[in-house]
């Protein structure tokens, strides 16, 4: 029902568009106005200074008054003259008396000094001293002002129509653009979270960038549904085995322990290792799952980092590694996003290359580049890809021999796709494999 009463995007455009276009006609009607009356002012103006400059030019004298007043005006025009003299006599054109008497108790207007209104009549007063006389003219602008009237009613009906015209038109070519935002909806609501998109219109650049930013969303939407997904799948499948495993050593103790004593240490042993590797498995999800957080980074010194994570693993081991670091290497990351890419990449080494050195260098060029090279078993070719898949295993059957749980080289591809890098996998001749992680310089 809330819904039924909010007005539609296509009412409220075209009421406020009809609102704008009525304003700026009567804005353009108000100026029509203002020069109709200008013109019209002009017109009775002029025709006044002209009688005025035809009388002062033709040096009228006191005896021919009589003769010359009717010659001045034109009486059909509805102009009147009237003529006082210094003595106190007065002239009239013909029939002009009796139109002086109605001006003389008609109404001016402030801004239209000369005009008077008599009842429905309207006239042009004005008066102006030659030689002895005082002569005032009066010229009737009925006829005019009724013309410029009509041209305003005219006008008016002209404008009315147009809003008319103008709110159909209007109405109608707002509804052909909100017919997209009506799409748009009706896709939105029939989208679901795994599959579709909103289709993007070329015509409306707005429309566009709007199905494009929200495609966008969608896109890192369904992404991080899927990695959800997969991170349950993955925590679902990995854990059910070690504690299946665990469960089933808690019934032997509690079944055998009192007559065979002797299982309860090695059951003891696999629980505490099993426990450990589902901690090691819970830890690795968790930062899968949390892979895509920018939040702490900082200009880190990655020569340092390398030299130091490398250092610190060789206290812990006899193995034997070599260091090609260019020194004051700087990369803007988070710290610990960096050191679980080398300690993912130095442990995979050391799981897989039991013997031999393990190389590390750190180079910059073009991109930084980070290699860590081992002597091990080797990576097939086809399986060089597939490597990056969470608890993909190079070797199935040594799986349970190979501490770990699969998932250390994801979170390395994870990361240094965070970061816009990439990662190859290549041979190591004449055995081995070399990890090369290429960061842009930042």
């Amino acid at each position: 029902m809330l819904m039924k009463n909010k007005q539609t995007a296509k009412r409220q455009l075209t009421v406020r568009f009809m609102g704008l276009f009525a304003l700026i006609l009567l804005l353009m009607n108000l100026i029509f106005v203002g020069i109709s009356v200008a013109f019209v002012y002009d017109y009775v103006s002029d025709r006044s200074e002209h009688i005025f400059d035809t009388i002062e030019n033709s040096e009228p004298s006191r005896q021919s008054w009589s003769d010359l007043v009717n010659s001045y005006v034109i009486q059909d025009e509805g102009e009147a003259l009237q003529v006082r003299l210094s003595n106190g006599e007065t002239y009239y054109s013909e029939d002009a008396a009796e139109t002086f008497n109605d001006v003389s108790e008609g109404k001016t207007i402030p801004f239209l000094e000369h005009f008077v209104f008599v009842d429905d009549d309207r006239y042009y007063y004005e008066e102006k001293e030659i030689d002895d006389a005082e002569v005032s003219l009066i010229i009737d602008s009925e006829a005019i002002a009724d013309i410029t009237i009509n041209l305003l009613m005219v006008n008016l009906l002209l404008n009315i129509m147009g809003l008319i015209v103008g709110a159909v038109l209007i109405y109608w070519m707002v509804g052909r653009w909100s017919q997209k935002l009506s799409k748009m909806s009706t896709e939105l609501n029939q989208l679901d979270e795994t599959q579709g998109y909103l289709t993007v219109p070329e015509d409306l650049q707005e429309i566009y960038q709007v199905a494009m930013a929200f495609n966008t969303l969608l896109e890192k939407q369904r992404e991080a549904i899927k990695r959800e997904k997969q991170f349950v799948s993955d925590a679902s499948h990995e854990l059910r085995t070690p504690i299946a495993a665990i469960r089933g050593h808690m019934n032997l103790i509690q079944r055998r322990s009192e007559t065979h004593p002797e299982v309860i240490p090695q059951s003891l042993a696999f629980i505490d290792k099993e426990s450990k590797r589902i901690e090691l498995l819970s830890e690795q999800l968790l930062t899968l799952g949390r892979v895509e957080n920018k939040n702490n980074l900082e200009m880190i010194d990655f020569s340092s980092l390398v030299t130091q994570e490398v250092e610190d693993l060789q206290l812990s081991s006899e193995r034997d590694f070599i260091l090609q670091i260019e020194p004051e290497i700087y990369f803007k990351a988070a710290k610990t996003d960096l050191q679980q890419i080398i300690q993912n990449l130095l442990e995979n080494a050391l799981k897989y290359a039991p013997t031999g050195e393990i190389k590390v260098s750190l180079q910059k060029n073009d991109k930084i580049n980070l290699q860590v090279a081992d002597q091990g078993i080797g990576i097939a070719d086809e399986e060089k890809e597939k490597i990056f898949e969470r608890l993909y295993r190079i070797d199935p059957s040594r799986s349970s021999e190979i501490n770990g749980s699969g998932i250390g080289l994801s979170i390395v591809k994870a990361l240094v796709t965070k970061y816009g890098g990439d990662i190859q996998v290549e041979d190591n001749k004449p055995k081995g494999t070399i990890f090369i992680i290429h960061f842009p310089k930042k």
